[in-house]
């Protein structure tokens, strides 16, 4: 899927992703506005807070003396977006009246400043993000059909990172360079550290897994992540279980897998960590040291 999306950064589609909040859209938003106009403006809306009364002024601008106050003109989002790119996150919160506008604009590719006479052109390439099922969107009303067949000029679903486990130990190593070069030091992961972010579900993503990385690297001496310093919940069994339903996993696996969390919970201790299993150090360690499956 990444793979043909950054295959369209050589066109001018717009693109309409779609996905669980946090799974990496706008991230991948950005690296397909990188690769498409690299070192053109990048404008991103949030459309949940952009609350209906000001989205005239913030997406068009407005010509001088448009409204009280309004002693100068200014540039509205569109405008400084140029011949960049914008877009418009969490397209479905966008308010009724301004789809219509945002409509508009898309198919003339021109817009008018508030109180202004002279048309500005569209020049930038649109994309768009959406949280909710598109389907239930298009619905319940909440996103316009016509809005969407314009945005959509390709349409993307995002899988979450629980779909994508071959993302995550290499995304984890692009966090964990990045904030070695923040705090000046070189993070690693231990082994077991890997198994149990292989195994961990990740109801929010990216964004819970760099907040995990990050506490990782707060907590970690001499540079070496280990399960307990990532922080994660401990109702690890349940996890364990959605994990193996999910990934049609053996029992032999499922019952190693829930072994790592409790050894996690207990701070890497393997004594503490076989009393509560019920198993001995010996099959603790054998189990900790088989490579991942």
């Amino acid at each position: 899927m990444v793979k043909v999306l950054t295959r369209l950064a050589a066109t001018d589609l717009n693109l309409l992703l779609e996905g669980e909040t946090g799974c990496g859209k706008s991230l991948l938003a950005e690296k397909i506005h990188r690769r498409s106009r690299p070192g053109r403006p990048l404008v991103v809306v949030d459309c949940g807070a952009l609350p209906a009364s000001l989205a005239a002024v913030e997406l068009f601008g407005h010509a001088p003396g448009a409204f009280t106050d309004a002693t100068g003109g200014r540039r509205g989002w569109l405008e400084q977006a140029g011949d960049g790119t914008v877009v418009f996150d969490r397209i479905e919160a966008l308010a009724p009246e301004v789809q219509v506008a945002l409509l508009r604009t898309l198919e003339e590719r021109r817009f008018f400043p508030v109180g202004g006479v002279a048309a500005r052109f569209l020049r930038a390439r649109v994309m768009a993000t959406a949280t909710e099922a598109v389907a239930e969107s298009l619905e319940s009303g909440r996103l316009r059909r016509d809005l969407y067949h314009r945005l959509a000029g390709y349409h993307a679903h995002i899988p979450p990172l629980r779909a994508r486990r071959e993302d995550i130990l290499p995304a984890s190593a692009s966090y964990l360079r990045r904030q070695g070069r923040l705090m000046k030091a070189a993070f690693t992961l231990h082994p077991e550290c890997a198994e149990l972010m292989l195994n961990y579900p990740w109801p929010g993503n990216f964004r819970e897994l760099e907040a995990a990385l990050q506490r990782g690297c707060l907590s970690a001496a001499a540079g070496l992540i280990l399960p307990h310093h990532l922080g994660l919940p401990p109702d690890g069994w349940e996890r364990v279980i959605a994990w193996a339903v999910q990934q049609r996993r053996s029992l032999a696996e499922v019952t190693r897998a829930y072994a790592l969390w409790v050894l996690a919970e207990e701070g890497g201790n393997v004594s503490r960590a076989s009393r509560v299993l019920g198993v001995s150090r010996r099959t603790l360690i054998r189990w900790r040291a088989q490579p991942h499956g």
